[in-house]
């Protein structure tokens, strides 16, 4: 077996094995009025009011699955499967808004790239494959849709800055305009594209919401990749070849990737990118091969491991990997950890510093407080050390917080061996919906959410409650690493007014605080990784005198 039968058929397996599960989520009773509907949770628990959108996308791994012949694929060109295909689409006809967006979360939420982008890339493939089977009126009716969505991204955007998001909202727009050789939406897609190239930073990170967030970026670089598979353009491919270029560094010797040094803290690779750009740029096939490995292991994001929500976003994922699987050179290059020399990396810009010392490697978000991985690495692979997120806790009255977070007034400086960082702590939103708060929400939805406009300064308003905004809280820590080759020094110094009431503070816990749909999945890696609570003794040092020295040795 040559080593892309191999990876092929990983990608292939995690993505196949998920296609029951995905037709189990969907109404497959023609005689149904919610014949096409994939969220189960609506059309046969009736546990909720609304019908999800983006349950919709798994048409896309359906559609892959019935085009691809993988070996023992029994969903390949089977006539029940367009039928099925084809019902999830027309679903999508009845459930879009008049301005060509879909609602995902909530009533009237009229979402741009999510949903709106990802479910038009899935109509891109849907439609195609199984057009010769809708009626005359049936494809007049999703063209329509198509071009409503495809007009309703290039006019549009988002409160809140997420780069992969304007990725998505690109690669569904290339799409379109050549499926229905639609040329009147070629300004809106320049406007879209410079948007996003506001977004991206000559160090190859961009931007999700404040700061750079590894497993977004691994999203973008697929997402903009899969566009060039539409048409050529240089600019975004060379934003493609900088990212790669970036996330190899956060392919963890043990086989992990990203987490908590992000800003919005997700584990998922996305591998199709780098599957599409290898054969150009070999860094990127050594990367996905590295991550070929962890998902064997259970790493990062597989489809499996998700909710209902969200796994039909990583079927396609792992099905369009396996079909465009590419040609692997003899050697590749090595990644950062697995240099023979001791390296450094510092992107002043992202605030990411770390590199390779002897038998470690580590990668610190500075931005973020000083977030650290430390790994001890062999030839092959290594073992973490720690996965440390600061310090958080909670106080006598209730208020959670952390350190955490990018905070735009922390400070930080770095050199090759050494670096600092003072950061502010930041209370911890963890609101929920109780009854009340619900029906005060959905009525206040469809009483406001039918214009287009107000919907879309409602959901800016919600993504700042739960995503964004918060209160400092007067504590501060002050981090100091030394790294050299006979390991790592971490000298944290945690300064509190004395008037403070704190009932509990952890330090150096890997420890996720920030509201994002498609973060904490469970990982291997936190059965190794733990950080403690501060005895009593410490505790009252801190309430005495207002300040605690804590100095950690990773040797």
């Amino acid at each position: 077996m040559t080593i892309e039968s191999g990876i092929k058929d990983i990608y292939m397996g995690l993505g196949i094995s998920q296609i029951p599960r995905f037709l189990s989520t969907m109404d497959r009773n023609p005689l149904s009025p919610t014949y096409g509907c994939a969220h189960r949770e609506y059309w046969l628990a009736r546990a909720v009011d609304f019908p999800s959108s983006i349950a919709q996308y798994g048409i896309l791994g359906l559609t892959l699955a019935y085009e691809t012949p993988f070996p023992g694929n029994q969903f390949y060109q089977h006539s029940k499967v367009a039928q099925w295909i084809k019902a999830g689409l027309l679903y999508l006809t009845s459930i879009q808004h008049n301005d060509g967006s879909f609602d995902e979360f909530y009533p009237n939420e009229r979402g741009w790239a999510g949903p709106t982008g990802f479910l038009l890339h899935a109509m891109n493939h849907a439609y195609p494959s199984i057009k010769a089977i809708l009626t005359p009126e049936e494809e007049q009716q999703t063209r329509t849709m198509m071009l409503k969505a495809a007009r309703f991204l290039g006019e549009n955007d988002e409160i809140g800055v997420l780069a992969n998001h304007h990725a998505m909202a690109l690669l569904p727009l290339a799409e379109t305009i050549e499926l229905f050789d639609a040329r009147e939406l070629e300004p809106l897609f320049a406007e879209r594209k410079a948007d996003f190239l506001t977004y991206c930073h000559e160090e190859g990170w961009c931007l999700e919401y404040d700061g750079v967030d590894p497993g977004y970026l691994s999203a973008t670089v697929t997402f903009l990749a899969r566009l060039l598979m539409v048409r050529k353009d240089p600019e975004l491919a060379e934003v493609a070849r900088k990212a790669l270029n970036f996330t190899q560094y956060f392919v963890y010797p043990d086989y992990h990737y990203g987490g908590t040094l992000g800003s919005r803290e997700t584990f998922h690779f996305y591998s199709h990118g780098y599957e599409l750009l290898g054969e150009e740029h070999p860094l990127a096939l050594a990367q996905a091969n590295h991550m070929a490995k962890g998902f064997l292991k259970g790493a990062s994001v597989y489809p499996a491991l998700q909710a209902e929500r969200y796994f039909v976003y990583r079927i396609p994922e792992f099905l369009f990997s396996s079909r465009d699987v590419a040609k692997r050179p003899k050697e590749l290059p090595l990644l950062p950890w697995q240099s023979k020399e001791d390296t450094s990396f510092y992107f002043e810009g992202a605030g990411i510093w770390g590199g390779k010392r002897g038998q470690y490697y580590a990668v610190v978000n500075l931005a973020r407080g000083g977030n650290m991985k430390i790994f001890r690495v062999g030839r092959d692979d290594g073992e973490i050390i720690t996965s440390d997120c600061g310090i958080s806790g909670i106080l006598e009255d209730g208020t959670m917080f952390t350190s955490s977070w990018i905070d735009p007034h922390r400070k930080f400086s770095a050199h090759e061996v050494e670096a600092t960082v003072t950061q502010r702590c930041l209370t911890i939103n963890s609101q929920t919906f109780d009854p009340v708060k619900m029906a005060v929400f959905r009525t206040g939805m469809a009483a406001l959410g039918w214009h287009h406009k107000t919907a879309y300064h409602l959901k800016g308003l919600i993504r700042k409650v739960l995503m964004l905004r918060n209160k400092t809280v007067p504590i501060t820590l002050r981090r100091h690493i030394v790294f050299n080759a006979s390991g790592i020094t971490v000298t944290d110094e945690i300064t509190a007014a004395r008037t403070l009431r704190i009932k509990k503070l952890l330090l150096g816990e890997e420890l996720p605080v920030r509201y994002v749909p498609q973060s904490r999945y469970f990982q291997p890696a936190e059965l190794h990784v733990k950080g403690y609570d501060l005895s009593s003794t410490e505790m009252k040092k801190l309430q005495d005198t207002g300040k605690l020295i804590i100095t950690r040795q990773f040797e």
